[in-house]
This record gives structure tokens, C-alpha cells and sequence, in this order.
């Protein structure tokens, strides 16, 4: 049905996706505020189009995604960019892998895990004849080891525990995070996720998909989504890696600091790390291996 603007609200949406995988460089905004003080707000229409679409460029001499711009005189030897993050003519300040580096940071059985700007050092989980998966990790909680899938959290004494994420989770149970959800509002999970999470899509069970998805769905520009296969042994935790959907790469940019663990066959529970800016993690219909 088309709405009294002349387009149905999903085509809104289309014709965002249109301009941000084709002519138009930048990044797709809602507003000009968005970019930054380096960058120039593009204001485009179609023949035709009776919407306004707003995207942020860096300047000539800038590198970055317009909503980040850095100087590439200044900036040609990393002199820009945080510890943890190194220079990229084409993309501006990229995040260092440090586990891939000659020389390891973490001491052996520790396993290197890189994260946005730093690193993690996990101890590997003792090994058994049925033998959990080789991502599966065991939390250091000051003390000493959490038990197999517990993780260290903290308490409401303010204290830091072991404690089994499927009985301690938060719900999140937004519908615009499904795979074939789109709409002309962008969402973001640039928040401050605490603890674990779990699904839910219409009132059931849901889960991360572990197959890209295409741009502009998930209710967001750049749809998260789990390269890793999700565990199907209850018990353990396991790290995944995120891919994030972006420039028209499947996994434009990855993410490796999340967790996701198996509860009692029946449902997945995850540990989410905060995004940027027109991120979202997606979801699909609840399928257990």
C-alpha cells in the first residue's frame, strides 16, 4: 500500500540502500550533525525522488567514513591514532590485531584474543575425553578459574562471582532486528551491554545469523551477524566472531570479543560488545544444531 508521501515506507529504505552501495560516496546519515567538522554533508535526490538522502564525505586531504575524518598530512605515521590502532592511508586509524603479530603478548597456554584497541589473554579450559570445542574458554574471576561455563560477574554486594549466564541474562526482544525487517529508521547498538543476553523475535526464541546479511536489514545500515558456528554442547562458553555488513563486504570489519553459550539444548545466551554508530546485531528464527 503506498502511503500518502507517494512510496510504500519499505521503498524509503531501498532507495537509501540504492545511493549507499552506489554513486554516492560517504556514509548514509539521518542528520548533518552526524558528520564530522572535516567532512561534507552530501544532500541527494533522484529524479523523480521526493526524499532527501543526507550522507557525510571527508574532505579533499581527509581519510575516514565521514563521520570520522583524519588529516593525511598529520596523520601519515600513525601520530592520530590511540594506542591500539594504526594508520591506513585509505581508511584512516584501523585497529591493530596484536594476536597476529610475531610475537604473541599472551604466555603460552594462554590464548591471544584481540579486541577493538586492545587484546584479551584467555586461559584454554581443561581438556576432557568428550572434549569441548577448541573456542570454548574459562573466565579468570581474580581468584582463580570460574568453573566451565560460568562467567565472572558482577553481583548485586557489588562483588565479582562466578555465576552461570543462562539463570543471569537480560532479554532483548526488538522485532526490527530480524533479517527481513526493514524500514526507513536506523537503530544502533551503540550502548553499554552488561552481561548476557538473550533473544527473543515475536515472543520466541531467537538467535544471531550465522550467514551475512545484506545491508540496510536488521533495522540498521551495517547488520552484525556470527561468522562462527554457534556451540552445540550446553555448558561451555564459546568466544564467535561478528562480521559486520558494511561497503558491501560480508565482513567488512570483524569482532571477536563476543561470547555465546548453549543453555540446557534449548536456547543460546550471548555477552555483546557495544558498536558504532549504525550497527546492529540481527537476528533470525530460533534454529538449535
Amino acid at each position: 500500500m503506498w502511503s500518502s508521501m507517494g512510496a510504500p515506507k519499505g521503498l524509503v529504505w531501498l532507495l537509501l540502500l540504492l545511493i549507499y552501495t552506489g554513486s554516492t560516496s560517504g556514509t548514509l546519515v539521518t542528520s548533518c550533525d552526524s558528520c564530522h567538522d572535516e567532512a561534507t554533508c552530501l544532500e541527494t535526490k533522484d529524479r523523480g525522488d521526493s526524499f532527501l538522502k543526507l550522507s557525510c564525505a571527508c574532505k579533499d586531504g581527509f581519510v575516514g567514513d565521514g563521520l570520522t575524518c583524519y588529516d593525511q598530512k598529520l596523520c601519515s605515521d600513525s601520530d592520530c591514532c590511540a594506542q591500539g590502532y594504526q594508520w591506513s592511508a585509505e581508511r584512516g586509524c584501523e585497529d591493530t590485531d596484536e594476536c597476529s603479530l610475531p610475537d604473541s603478548p599472551c604466555q603460552p597456554p594462554q590464548v591471544c584474543r584481540n579486541t577493538l584497541g586492545s587484546y584479551e589473554c584467555l586461559q584454554p579450559p581443561s581438556r576432557t575425553k568428550s572434549g569441548p570445542s577448541d573456542r570454548s574458554v574459562q573466565v579468570d574471576c581474580g581468584h582463580g578459574l570460574c568453573p566451565e561455563g560460568m562467567d565472572c560477574l558482577e553481583g548485586s554486594d557489588g562483588f565479582m562471582n562466578c555465576v552461570d549466564p543462562c539463570e543471569n541474562y537480560s532479554v532483548l526482544n526488538d522485532d526490527w532486528r530480524a533479517t527481513n525487517y526493514t524500514s526507513d529508521e536506523v537503530h544502533s547498538d551503540n550502548v553499554n551491554f552488561k552481561g548476557w543476553y538473550r533473544f527473543f523475535l515475536w515472543q520466541k526464541s531467537a538467535h544471531i545469523p550465522e550467514r551475512c546479511v545484506a545491508a540496510g536489514r536488521c533495522g540498521t545500515l551495517y547488520p552484525i551477524w556470527m561468522r562462527t558456528p554457534h556451540p552445540t554442547q550446553s555448558g561451555v562458553i564459546q568466544y564467535s566472531q561478528m562480521c559486520i555488513q558494511r561497503y558491501g563486504e560480508c565482513c567488512f570489519t570483524s569482532m571477536t570479543q563476543n561470547y555465546v553459550k548453549l543453555c540446557y539444548r534449548d536456547f543460546y545466551v550471548y555477552k555483546l560488545k557495544p558498536t558504532s554508530r549504525y550497527h546492529a546485531y540481527c537476528l533470525g528464527k530460533f534454529l538449535l544444531h
